[in-house]
This record gives C-alpha cells, structure tokens and sequence, in this order.
C-alpha cells in the first residue's frame, strides 16, 4: 500500500479538479454529524483512492492521522491487498471489510466500508466514499448511509453539478466556514449561524492554517504571522484565545477543527483561494463578484503580504488580459491596492487606471 503524500500544490489542485469538490458541503451536512457521533472517520477519495477530504471524530481523526491515514495520501490497498476503499473503486461496487490487512500492514484501519461514486454526465468514477476508525465502520447500516449519500451526490452530479462546479470554487479545504479577507468588513467569517467579526490576528492565523493541510510547528506558523522573533507562549495564549472565538460564533459547532501538535485548521475556507480559483478557470467576472479588494490591508503578516500582492497582481493581470471594458470599469471601482514595498506601484496604477 502507497502512503505518499500529494504535495501541498497537488492535493489543491486535485481537490479544485475534482466533480465531487462543489458537492463536499453536501456530504458533510448527510454524513458529518453521524460519523462524528458515532467516532468514525469518512473520507473522499479520487479515483485512486487518493484521500481529498475528511470528516469525523476529531480525536479518532487525529489517532488515524498519527497512523498514516490523512488527506494527501493514497489508501486503497495494494493489488495483492486491497481495503474496502480499493475494492469499491476497481469493482465500482459497495463493499465491506471487517478482516483486516495481512501481517506486517497493522498501521492501517482493519473496518471499512466503501462505495463508489458515478457521475451520470460520463459513466467515470470521480472518487469514493468510505468510512473507517472503528469496528463499527463495516456495519451494514453504515454501508447503507453510504450507498444513499452516494445516490444523492450522482444525483447532483446529473443536474446541477455543472453550474455548482463552476460556481464553488474548491480551496485548500472544506467549505463548513467561509473566511473572508477582502471587502470593507473584512476580516469575517461565515458560518451556518451567521457572520462574525475577527480581529485581524485570529484572520492571519486562520489563513496561514487553512492553507497548509498538514499543520505548521508553532515554530512554522510563528514565522508566517511575525516579522519579528515571539515566544512561543505568546502563540499558545494567541490560539487559546481564537479557539474561544471560533466557539462563540458556532464554527466549532458547525465542524471547523482548530487543533495543536502540530497546528492544524480544518472546514475553513477562504475567499481569497476563491478568487484564485475563479481566475484559474478563466472566469474573471466571478473572481470580482468575490473579490473585495486588497486582502487584510493592515495585515503585516508575512503571509497575508504575499497573498495580498500575489493576488492583486493576479486579478490585475487577468482584468488586463480580458479587454473587456465592464470589468476592467468594477476592478477601478475596487478600493485601491497598497504599494508594494518591493516594486512601488499599486495594483490599481498597474492596470492603467
């Protein structure tokens, strides 16, 4: 069995490529509480059973992780050997396992169940659903669960995945919360109970996290948010006091993770990565409808300030290449980019405005 992990780049690009991406939401609002409840592990996979997502217990999530099970690696099975998950994908069947790996293959979890998932528009198979974690993961109401989440997705598949696809950008995770840092209002964040205001550290935090799926050291993410030596006491009292945030406006509640050892966001994504994704599908018109102007503009956050010029040299260049006159007239009327330090022109001069 391979464990090799997609890179940071890969795995954002095979969740942005996947049809099953616009329709993560979907699945976790059928499956997510159930598999929480019961101490179980779902995940979505690409067609070779490459795990893109991942939804559970968070303590089962982080005891399945230690052993190797985690977003960005491959979990189906060797030819010889294959899990449930592999099984479901070659046979394009549901199926079980309760038995175990052979000798020798004890750092992987012995219960699954799995079913693939068709798209109706080609007859592909785009990934599977699984669930794992516990005995209980091979029961047959769980593959049940399963085989009717995975008829509601084809479902979408077959009529509405198209115009979802390409309204819903995927970014480096799960939409449960939706971050935003452009905008006048920014920073915020969007949860199923409503949008709450952040301070501008909590939103350097959170991005510097949502866009690294395998954690930081607090060494790592120490480095992205100050441009200056902090202790790392500072950092702790920092996340402690954002984990009271996240829990006041019901992003726990809704199913964001924010956990330690290393740090590790979950369920969060940002509107930033939206932008991002719009223009790489060419679609410049709705990275406008999402783009606010400048990210966190008082931010000083190494992090935030490569997004911020990144980005704005992104939507700069793309409303450039467009020639299109209607949006070259909504990007002028965004709020002004701040100069560069480093080139000494603003996004808004470099367009010709």
């Amino acid at each position: 069995m391979s464990t090799q992990h997609f890179t940071h780049d890969e795995l954002a690009q095979a969740r942005t490529a996947s049809p099953l991406g616009p329709l993560v939401p979907l699945l976790h609002a059928l499956l997510g509480a159930a598999v929480r409840e019961a101490g179980l592990v779902l995940v979505i996979t690409d067609p070779m059973g490459r795990l893109l997502w991942t939804d559970g217990d968070p303590a089962r999530v982080a005891a399945l992780e230690r052993r190797g099970l985690m977003v960005g690696t491959r979990w189906s099975g060797s030819a010889d050997a294959p899990t449930a998950l592999g099984r479901a994908l070659h046979t394009r069947a549901p199926a079980r396992d309760d038995l175990g790996l052979a000798e020798g293959r004890d750092t992987a979890p012995a219960a699954w169940s799995a079913v693939p998932v068709r798209d109706p528009r080609s007859g592909e198979v785009p990934g599977a659903l699984g669930v794992t974690g516990g005995e209980a993961a091979s029961d047959a109401f769980v593959l049940a669960a399963l085989r009717g989440a995975a008829a509601t997705l084809e479902s979408h598949l077959a009529t509405v995945a198209a115009r979802a696809e390409e309204a819903v950008p995927v970014g480096p995770s799960s939409a449960l919360a939706l971050l935003r840092l452009t905008g006048p209002d920014a920073p915020t964040l969007d949860t199923p109970h409503g949008t709450s205001r952040l301070t501008v550290r909590h939103a350097e935090i959170l991005t510097v996290l949502a866009d690294a799926p395998y954690g930081l050291t607090g060494d790592g993410l120490l480095g992205e948010i100050f441009s200056r030596p902090v202790s790392t006491v500072t950092l702790r009292a920092e996340m402690s006091r954002l984990r009271g945030a996240l829990e006041a406006c019901g992003a726990l509640e809704a199913g964001v993770r924010l956990s330690s050892r290393p740090y590790r966001l979950d369920g969060v994504e940002v509107d930033a990565t939206r932008v991002g994704a719009h223009l790489a599908r060419g679609s410049v018109s709705r990275a406008l409808a999402e783009y606010g102007g400048p990210v966190l503009p008082t931010s000083t956050a190494p992090a935030l300030v490569r997004l911020r010029e990144e980005l704005d040299a992104a939507v700069r260049t793309a409303v450039a290449a467009s020639g299109s006159p209607e949006v070259t007239a909504r990007f002028r009327a965004l709020p002004a980019a701040p100069v560069s330090a480093s080139s000494g022109t603003s996004a808004r001069s470099a367009a010709g405005s």
